[in-house]
């Protein structure tokens, strides 16, 4: 059987998001007739793990200034220094001797775009982030430019780019993997919580601004002053706000919350921390897809989230969690709240939580992705 050698492009080499967490997925299970290789803007611990699974990893770094900018302020030093990026991208490209590049971040489409064109490939957009302003205008140009195929995380991120045709794919699951997880108990004990019996509220992710972590605290002293709880975030700022974490400390650390917060870095297994949670949240403004609560849902955990973000996609409203109103602080803490009142509802909802998390199965949503690529090449 022929194999279709694809290229596939990130910007991210050290500490992997969402988009890379799909990516991996996505390489663990790549059907027979793709043969791949990668190429990332830095090298570390995420590079390795792509080795790990036997695939080529080709390294070009970028100039700080592109690696500076982000999708909320854009550089005009880094536009001007993409040229010279993709002309080493096309490079790879060749001696590879890919047939199609696969480009996973924005920095890896506006890069890719360009570098698909000199190498003469075609290309394949995976979109990932609501994008406004310069920042949209810029990624809907390359992917005009340079993309025959495009894939969107969920159908929020699809509607923000607003290109046709955009294929939207939810991210990939080890569903198996959750089959088997740390009893509360343990799992508590890992985490550094008292054995108190109280309910558990998580939060899971990085801790950026606008994932909404002082919104997660706001709503905490909202159930707490209800029904006294251990309230946990777990992760750490990358990509920026390095000075938000400290902030959050602060708050926590202040009545009425004081002693009720616990803050957990990044967990080598966060399934962890689903199984010592009853109810996870996600409190980000439009957020693009919402792994988290994918995951949970595997571990059997409802999620509480608000309605205007990728995440809701996830959710099936009063069943397997709860969507709320975009904003309303007051509605998201009552959600969590009736849950941790019926002991009953909970059960019921970590048991459908459990069960739709099926149609994320990685060996399924691989073989959408594998198809859009297939046919990008035909």
């Amino acid at each position: 059987m022929r194999q279709l050698r694809v290229a596939f492009l990130d910007q991210v080499g050290v500490a992997p998001g969402g988009a890379e967490q799909t990516l991996a997925t996505f390489l663990e299970h790549v059907p027979a007739g793709i043969a791949p290789n990668v190429v990332l803007f830095e090298d570390g611990p995420f590079a390795d793990r792509l080795r790990g699974l036997g695939l080529p990893v080709d390294i070009i770094p970028i100039p700080g200034a592109i690696g500076g900018s982000t999708r909320e302020r854009m550089r005009i030093g880094g536009a001007l220094r993409i040229p010279a990026v993709a002309v080493k991208v096309a490079r790879v490209l060749r001696a590879r001797r890919a047939e199609l590049l696969y480009t996973n971040s924005m920095k890896a489409h506006l890069i890719g775009a360009l570098a698909a064109r000199l190498a003469g490939v075609r290309c394949v957009m995976h979109f990932h982030d609501v994008v406004d302003g310069a920042a949209r205008t810029a990624l809907r140009s390359a992917a005009r430019l340079g993309s025959r195929e495009r894939i969107a995380c969920s159908r929020l991120v699809s509607e923000r780019i607003g290109l046709a045709p955009t294929r939207v794919i939810y991210a990939p699951l080890e569903l198996a993997a959750y089959d088997a997880l740390p009893d509360r108990a343990a799992a508590r004990a890992a985490l550094q919580l008292p054995d108190d019996g109280l309910p558990v509220v998580t939060i899971v992710g990085r801790i950026n601004r606008w994932k909404g972590h002082d919104r997660f605290l706001r709503i905490a002293a909202r159930v707490n002053a209800e029904i006294p709880a251990r309230f946990v975030i777990v992760g750490a700022p990358i990509f920026r706000d390095a000075d938000f974490l400290p902030e959050l400390q602060a708050r926590a650390a202040e009545p009425p919350l004081q002693g009720r917060v616990s803050f957990v870095p990044w967990l080598d297994d966060v399934r962890v921390a689903y199984a010592a949670t009853d109810v996870n949240c996600n409190c980000s403004t439009q957020e693009p897809f919402g792994r988290t609560v994918v995951e949970a849902a595997a571990a059997g955990v409802p999620t509480v989230c608000f309605d205007d973000s990728g995440a809701a996609e996830t959710v099936i409203d009063g069943v397997t969690g709860r969507a709320v109103r975009a904003g309303d602080e007051a509605a998201f803490a009552n959600a969590i709240l009736d849950y941790l009142r019926d002991p009953a509802v909970l059960l019921e909802a970590r048991k459908a939580a459990r069960g739709a998390a099926a149609r994320f199965d990685a060996g399924r949503i691989a073989d959408e992705m594998a198809h859009v690529i297939l046919r990008a090449a035909a």
